[in-house]
């Protein structure tokens, strides 16, 4: 009876780990995950990286997030991994004495991905001589047939400083054609990273290039591999640019942190690319989704964006939209002090803002609604932080508020109003 009983138990067990196995599968794959953490600050695309100069300690706090534990292996010989963990395996090893990739290069470096490769995997690539430290550590965004997008930082693109993290992608075909030079489109944003393992090869000394792929080894208990069909190659466009025309964008709000747009659905499109540059700071970034409406968030109060919309459809690429000026608006603002200097006159002091801003709207009124009697007064330099105003009525109080505004294309935003304070003028 007991041995019955444990037979049924073991069956009972294994039963419930199929299902719970299928169960997680059902949670979609590393890509899915990927985007998800794409979000959290420090890990999004095309702003500060969560750590910086440091390729390979991105790639670990991307793989604490993506599996629970961190990438912690050894390197050596500039590409190879020494699993100290036992967290991860070696799924493929690829070596060339070439320091030029020629067409033959090219397309075993293809088959060695599509072979191996899944998304979130790690890659390391390196020179074949050690002493020559030049080397690279990735996380496969997504891979198949056509392309593979690698998620890394601490790697320059005309787009991307090295502080940034960046989704970069990888025509396949692409490839085959420039494998050494990198593909710019028409309004220079990156299309194809072709040359980045010509980037190493080229280097003197370099003995030819090393690439080695690890691979999670309890994957298959958190996600589904997407297996690239590796019949198929890389595809040209098959849409045209005028198909996936971008058009009807518009600034739907502005808050301190973050502006939401729409614009008009492309029915060709299966992703847009969102491009954005701060111009007050001179930088840039940029973020892929799927819907016709989003926004950008983690803004910084005060500066003033451009906004520009693309659309893709598998390999095809539209042409940009016509670029939209926006701004966030500026922190709330804090009067520091308010009091009566002598007769007939309010000083009137307030905190510079933490973000940034164009100038100053301070108002004062005898009504504490400021309903009537109400003085308007805009200041245009952002580094004046007073302001005096004469010829008050002596004895009245007056209730004070400032608030901080940016120009951009001809129109003002404005912050919120700092709280009241109410001063008796002597």
């Amino acid at each position: 009876m007991k041995k019955a009983f444990s037979v049924l138990l073991s069956v009972i067990i294994v039963v419930l780990s199929v299902i719970g196995s299928t169960a997680v599968y059902a949670n979609g794959t590393a890509t899915d995950k990927l985007e998800d953490i794409q979000t959290v600050s420090g890990f999004v695309p095309g702003e500060n990286s969560i750590v910086q100069r440091n390729c390979y300690g991105f790639a670990s706090e991307v793989c604490k997030r993506l599996y629970g534990v961190p990438y912690a292996e050894g390197l050596y010989n500039n590409y190879q991994v020494k699993h100290n963990s036992g967290n991860y395996v070696t799924s493929g090893t690829f070596t060339s004495p070439k320091t030029t990739p020629d067409s033959q290069f090219v397309n075993d470096v293809i088959d060695f991905f599509i072979t191996n490769a899944v998304a979130g995997d790690i890659v390391h690539y390196g020179a074949l001589n050690s002493s020559v430290s030049k080397k690279h550590t990735v996380v496969v965004q997504y891979i198949d047939s056509q392309m593979m997008k690698i998620y890394h930082s601490n790697y320059s693109t005309a787009e991307y400083s090295s502080s940034m993290c960046h989704v970069d992608t990888i025509y396949w075909q692409s490839m085959r054609e420039n494998p050494t030079r990198t593909i710019y489109s028409d309004d220079d944003t990156l299309y194809s990273l072709n040359a980045i393992f010509y980037s190493t090869m080229k280097v003197s000394g370099s003995g030819g290039i090393g690439i080695s792929i690890s691979h999670y080894k309890n994957y298959d208990r958190l996600y589904t591999a997407i297996i690239p069909d590796d019949d198929t190659p890389g595809e040209e466009p098959d849409v045209s640019a005028d198909e996936l025309e971008v058009t009807g964008l518009t600034v739907t709000g502005q808050a301190c942190n973050k502006i939401d747009f729409e614009w008009d659905e492309v029915d060709e499109a299966t992703k847009y690319f969102v491009a954005v540059n701060n111009q007050t700071k001179g930088t840039n970034f940029s973020k892929t989704v799927t819907d016709s409406d989003t926004n950008i968030a983690g803004l910084d109060p005060g500066n003033v964006y451009e906004i520009k919309v693309c659309a893709y459809s598998g390999n095809s690429k539209g042409d940009y939209s016509t670029p939209v000026l926006t701004a966030s608006k500026p922190q709330k603002e804090a009067i520091k002090s308010a009091y009566s200097s002598g007769s007939k006159k309010i000083v009137t002091k307030w905190k510079k803002l933490s973000g940034s801003c164009t100038g100053y709207q301070l108002q004062l009124s005898t009504s504490k609604n400021f309903k009537s009697n109400v003085i308007t007064k805009t200041i245009t330099n952002k580094n004046k932080l007073s302001y005096t105003r004469k010829n008050l009525k002596k004895g009245k109080y007056y209730y004070i508020r400032v608030r901080g505004y940016t120009s951009y294309d001809g129109e003002k935003i404005y912050g919120n109003w700092s709280s009241l304070k109410s001063v008796k003028c002597r």
